[in-house]
């Protein structure tokens, strides 16, 4: 039997510890709370080159979709075309349909076309490797738009996309902040993509900062599965897992069928969906509460942006590869815009880079 000298020591230096874990914790919490009040604010500043090369005249390109059920990516290519026609460019916009074999068609309908230079929005170049190979040496300027950053020996010219990393690390903050260090999160992933597995791993990462929040587990899916598959796996994991409160989609176009798998739990306004790029039916979720939180890209002012980066190629001139602005929207700063274009007036930034009305 100890004594009570041993009992003392005992107590006391685990009270010690347990204050001294108690002020760390604390101390990230904070500390995640001010990255994303950081996150909320308004973008006030070009986020952009100074400058570009003279537009070059007469190009024809073709901008590919993931798929037309991935809005961020459907965004992004209307992007593209707008800022296109504005440089008096031909553009034809291809929908890949979630589907290898259809953007690799695609670029090679690009390539027997002759045309100059082709946007990927959101089609992984690692998926059409050969295919981006031939466009190379056929003289078609190739940019890369959502995907992670190209090998250095890549046949991509440039690249447009946010920090990917980043928004998974920033998306921790705001779970963290919002349960107030206490959220139990299921994170859905899509695999196809590799920007979205920068995201996820980014975020299992920096949520360990929060020492009493949980990741609960995960699931996957596809572009091309989510209609069927989500809502049934989001009711199975609730039922599973009833202390789940969190749910992370890779897309905000995923979350429509999240909220229907959680309707079919019964938990409709038990747990909070939260996901990426600011689409404008993720803006009005957002407004009305079925949706608490988005990481917003300016999609749009990526195709805007891609352009650029081609007459750039076009030019000779060297590629910008300038990281894109996101923003954390929830419920304190929701805009009341359809979607987010980016706090800022890039139109008009480019049409007067390029010097056109």
């Amino acid at each position: 039997m100890p004594n009570l000298q041993d009992v003392a020591i005992y107590t006391v230096v685990p009270a010690a510890f347990v204050t001294m874990i108690s002020l760390a914790y604390a101390d990230d919490l904070s500390t995640m709370g001010a990255a994303a009040d950081q996150a909320r604010k308004t973008v006030t500043a070009w986020h952009g080159p100074a400058n570009s090369p003279p537009l070059q005249k007469g190009k024809t390109i073709y901008v590919i979709t993931c798929a037309s059920q991935g809005i961020g990516c459907v965004r992004a290519a209307n992007g593209a075309k707008e800022g296109g026609e504005a440089a008096g460019w031909t553009v034809r916009v291809i929908d890949g349909k979630g589907d290898p074999g259809t953007w690799n068609g695609a670029i090679q309908a690009a390539i027997a076309a002759k045309a100059d230079g082709i946007v990927l929005a959101a089609v992984p170049p690692a998926l059409v490797g050969d295919a981006i190979e031939r466009a190379k040496k056929a003289n078609v300027s190739v940019v890369s738009v959502f995907n992670p950053i190209p090998e250095a020996n890549s046949p991509v010219f440039a690249w447009v996309r946010p920090e990917h990393p980043a928004q998974g690390a920033l998306m921790a903050d705001w779970v963290a902040q919002d349960s107030q260090g206490k959220a139990r999160v299921l994170v859905v992933e899509d695999r196809e993509f590799g920007e979205l597995r920068q995201r996820v791993t980014a975020f299992g990462e920096k949520i360990k900062m929060c020492s009493s929040c949980k990741l609960v587990g995960s699931v996957d899916i596809t572009l091309g599965t989510m209609v069927q598959r989500l809502p049934g796996l989001i009711a199975s994991q609730l039922s599973a897992n009833p202390d789940i409160d969190y749910i992370i989609v890779p897309y905000d176009s995923a979350a429509f069928f999240v909220s229907e798998g959680v309707r079919q739990a019964g938990k409709t306004g038990k747990v909070k969906i939260a996901g990426y790029e600011g689409d404008p039916q993720t803006i009005d979720a957002i407004q009305n509460g079925t949706q608490a939180a988005t990481i917003a890209d300016p999609a749009e002012w990526m195709g805007w942006q891609a352009i650029d980066e081609l007459n750039r190629s076009f030019a000779g001139d060297t590629a910008q590869n300038t990281p894109v602005v996101f923003k954390l929207i929830d419920k304190s700063n929701v805009p009341d815009t359809k979607g987010w274009l980016g706090d800022y007036d890039y139109r008009g930034q480019y049409r007067k880079m390029w010097g056109v009305k």
